[in-house]
C-alpha cells in the first residue's frame, strides 16, 4: 500500500481528504503543521507528500525545502494544495521544486488524478534509475579489474626486478624498496577485495570452483602462513582433519580473512585457536582469539566499508573483509556464525562434506 503524508491545518478538510484517500487505497498520515511531519519523515519516507502553503509557523515552501534537503534529487513527489491560485503563486511553488499544484477547492477526481500521475512518474523514474545503476555496475565489473590490475602488475613486477638486484642497491635503497613492496601489496589486496565484493554483490564469483579440495591441508597452509606473516607462530593452536569438501572456494577465502583478523585484533602472546570438527555430514572450522572481540550489535551491523573503532585501533583497509565473507556464503548448507566469547571472538564456518 502506498503511503501519503497530508499536511493541512484545516481539521475538517484534512479529515475529509484523509478519508477520501484511504477509501481510494492509500495509507495516509495527517499533520496540522510542518514540524511533526518532518519529524515523521526522518523515520519513514512516504511515497508522496500533499501540503498546504499557508500553515502556522512554517510555510509549505519551507516544508518543501526541508523535504528536498532530506531526500535529494526529488525522490519524494510533492504536491501543493492551496487556495493561492494566481499564476505567479503557482509558478513560485513549481519553481521551488514542487511536482504539482492543486488549487482549492479541488474535486475528488482531480486530486486523485494528480496523485496517480505523480506516483506513476515517480515509479518510472525509480525503475530507470535502477536500470542505470545496473548498467553502471556491469560496466564497472567489465573494465575495472583490467584497469586496476594491469598497472598494479607493472608496479609489482618492477619491484620484483629491483629485488633480484637488491644487493647492489645499498641499505638505504633496500629500505625504500621494502616500503614500496609493502605499499604495492597492500594496494593490491585492497583493490582485489573491492573488485571481489562488487562481483559477489552482483551475484558473480570470478574465483568459484566446485573441484573438491583437502580441507585440512588448505586450512593448515593458510593458518601457518598467516601466523608466520604476523610473526606469531608460537601463538597458533592448530587442529585439522583430513577430509575433502567441494566448498574449497568458501573455505580458502573465509579462513584467510577470519584467521588474519584473529592475529590482527588480539595481543601478541595470546592464543589463536584454529580447529576443525565433523558432525552430521558437515565440516566446521572455528577460529577463536582472545582479543578485542565484537559486540552483538557490531556483529549485526557488519557490512561493506564499515570498521568499528577504526580511530582507536588505527586499522587499515576498507572494512570489506567480513562483508566479503558474508557475501561469499551462497552454497546450500554453508553457514557463517560470529560469537562473542570472554575476551575475544569465535567465528565458525560450517560446510557440507564431499
Amino acid at each position: 500500500m502506498q503511503t501519503l503524508f497530508l499536511i493541512e491545518d484545516n481539521a475538517p478538510l484534512r479529515e475529509n481528504t484523509k478519508m477520501l484517500l484511504e477509501l481510494s487505497g492509500y495509507e495516509v498520515s495527517g499533520f496540522d503543521s510542518g514540524p511533526p511531519a518532518l519529524e515523521k519523515l526522518r523515520e519513514k519516507v512516504p511515497d508522496l507528500v500533499l501540503c498546504d502553503i499557508i500553515l502556522p509557523g512554517m510555510t509549505g515552501y519551507d516544508i518543501l525545502g526541508h523535504v528536498r534537503k532530506m531526500h535529494s534529487g526529488g525522490e519524494v513527489p510533492f504536491i501543493f494544495l492551496s487556495a493561492l491560485a494566481e499564476v505567479n503563486q503557482v509558478r513560485e511553488g513549481m519553481n521551488l521544486g514542487a511536482d504539482d499544484y492543486v488549487t482549492k477547492p479541488f474535486t475528488s477526481d482531480g486530486l486523485l488524478a494528480a496523485i496517480k500521475s505523480r506516483l506513476e512518474r515517480s515509479e518510472k523514474r525509480r525503475t530507470a534509475a535502477g536500470i542505470d545503476m545496473a548498467n553502471y555496475q556491469a560496466r564497472k565489473l567489465k573494465y575495472l579489474p583490467h584497469e586496476i590490475r594491469t598497472p598494479l602488475s607493472g608496479i609489482i613486477g618492477g619491484i620484483g626486478i629491483l629485488r633480484a638486484d637488491e644487493n647492489n642497491l645499498g641499505s638505504e635503497n633496500r629500505e625504500i624498496l621494502d616500503l614500496m613492496e609493502d605499499a604495492a601489496n597492500r594496494l593490491e589486496r585492497t583493490a582485489l577485495n573491492y573488485i571481489l565484493y562488487l562481483s559477489l554483490s552482483a551475484g558473480q564469483d570470478p574465483f568459484h570452483s566446485t573441484v573438491p579440495v583437502e580441507a585440512g591441508v588448505l586450512v593448515a597452509s593458510v593458518a601457518t602462513r598467516l601466523a608466520q606473516e604476523a610473526d606469531r607462530e608460537k601463538d597458533l593452536v592448530l587442529h585439522t582433519l583430513e577430509t575433502p569438501t567441494h566448498c574449497g572456494n568458501c573455505l580458502d577465502r573465509i579462513a584467510g580473512e577470519v584467521i588474519s583478523n584473529a592475529f590482527k585484533f588480539s595481543p601478541r602472546g595470546s592464543k589463536v585457536e584454529v580447529k576443525m570438527t565433523k558432525a552430521d555430514g558437515h565440516l566446521t572450522l572455528s577460529c577463536r582469539d582472545h582479543g578485542c572481540g565484537m559486540s552483538e550489535e557490531e556483529i549485526a551491523a557488519i557490512g561493506p566499508f564499515k570498521q568499528f573503532h577504526r580511530d582507536e585501533r588505527e586499522q587499515q583497509g576498507l572494512g570489506l573483509g567480513l562483508a566479503i565473507c558474508k557475501a561469499q556464503i551462497k552454497c546450500d548448507g554453508c553457514q557463517l556464525r560470529f560469537k562473542p566469547v570472554g575476551p575475544g571472538l569465535e567465528v565458525e564456518l560450517s560446510l557440507p562434506e564431499q
